[in-house]
């Protein structure tokens, strides 16, 4: 997924951009959708990535905030990499913060 033309393009306009650190919206993903990260680790991390039932319950998560690589905070992740903070879209209107779950990704 990440030698993906599109993907490898775009990857090389953000950073021309400088970091995208974000509250709620959509995760600006570096390997593959954040939200089958956190399914999967809430599935047991034991599901095969063409299984239903993951997608179901990566559709249920929404990101809560994407925090980049940024050199003028002096915050490096790995290879230039984010951190985001997902939870399922229930929890964050029941303001239940104590459900939400945490994924990194890096090039």
């Amino acid at each position: 997924m990440n030698s993906d033309p599109f993907r490898m393009a775009m990857g090389e306009v953000n950073l021309e951009l400088g970091p995208q650190h974000r509250v709620g919206g959509y995760a600006d993903p570096i390997q593959g959708s954040v939200e089958v990260d956190v399914a999967r680790a809430q599935l047991g991390g034991r599901v095969a990535y063409d299984d239903p039932a993951l997608h179901e319950e990566a559709q249920r998560w929404t990101l809560l905030a994407q925090i980049d690589s940024d050199d003028n905070a002096d915050m490096v992740w790995g290879d230039r990499g984010a951190l985001y903070w997902l939870i399922r879209r229930k929890d964050l209107a029941a303001e239940r913060w104590q459900a939400a779950s945490f994924t990194w990704q890096c090039y």
